[in-house]
């Protein structure tokens, strides 16, 4: 590198110092008011019907695919972990996912952890132990 380059750099950088050593500093700028905050929108609650039909399908839905289990709703969602009352947690599972049900909404109806869900639909090779 040549020397003209360094005296260049030199004279930049004493000129960059001078800028920021130099005199008074400048009048603050004026800050505008803050906008008027927007009117709250109006949150409402789903209908009661809707909601009511919702729960009274998914009971349709479990009730039928329960009929060839021979399993009553509390039966099959009960704690036991035997191979005939977890086939059929995962036909009801398995309706309701076919109808449209997140796993989420699926698991807050059968008071089961949405991964409880994921893991009974995943297709496994060998269920009986």
């Amino acid at each position: 590198m040549s020397v003209d380059y360094f005296l260049a750099l030199s004279d930049h950088y004493k000129a960059v110092r001078a800028r920021l050593n130099a005199g008074p500093l400048r009048a603050p700028v004026a800050i505008a008011p803050p906008p008027p905050p927007e009117p709250e929108l109006e949150l409402r609650m789903p209908e009661p019907m809707t909601y009511q039909y919702t729960i009274s399908a998914a009971r349709r839905i479990a009730q039928a695919a329960l009929v060839p289990h021979g399993m009553t709703w509390t039966e099959a969602m009960g704690p036991s972990r035997a191979l005939p009352y977890t086939a059929a947690r995962a036909a009801v599972y398995k309706a309701l996912r076919k109808h449209g049900w997140s796993l989420q909404k699926i698991g807050i109806f059968c008071n089961r952890d949405h991964t409880t869900i994921m893991n009974a639909l995943h297709p496994r090779k060998d269920r009986t132990k």
